[in-house]
């Protein structure tokens, strides 16, 4: 099932954790709604103009999202988030992108490390209802995961 020109259904459930554990990731009709307006928002935008965009992580039900040690208010498990790549540009750059072009509720620059173009990943989630626009990067502090306000 395709959500948008270029993003399947599959793309955005797929899961090892799931399959290694027999759960089934199967959307709700919400969650199908949200993953379609995810993908044609943002996701498809980016690949227009960066080309490949990488699904490391989309839809989570919430078994799944428990089984990885995520939050169960996780946008990931309402269908609304993915974590992605683009390997033509570094993490950094596509967060911008996105940051400076693009509606979004929550963008968040995960382990990105200046040194490593390719460290980390961008997690970006689009709300139909209402769009924040926060900014935010994940790292570890004392071996815990912190957010900061902003990419840098």
């Amino acid at each position: 099932m395709k959500l948008s020109k270029n993003f399947s259904l599959k793309e955005l459930t797929k899961s090892s954790t799931a399959v290694r554990h027999n759960i089934n990731n199967t959307p709700d009709q919400e969650q199908l709604i949200n993953l379609a307006v995810l993908t044609n928002c943002v996701l498809q935008k980016v690949r227009e103009v960066h080309g490949r965009v990488d699904v490391n992580s989309g839809l989570r039900v919430l078994e799944l999202n428990r089984k990885i040690g995520s939050g169960d208010t996780s946008q990931h498990v309402l269908g609304m988030a993915a974590d992605i790549e683009c390997p033509s540009i570094s993490n950094m750059e596509l967060a911008e992108w996105i940051r400076d072009n693009l509606e979004f509720d929550q963008l968040i620059l995960e382990f990105y490390t200046p040194q490593d173009p390719a460290s980390g990943w961008v997690h970006v989630s689009y709300n139909k209802e209402d769009n924040r626009k926060r900014v935010l990067r994940a790292i570890k502090n004392n071996g815990k995961t912190a957010y900061e306000e902003g990419l840098t």
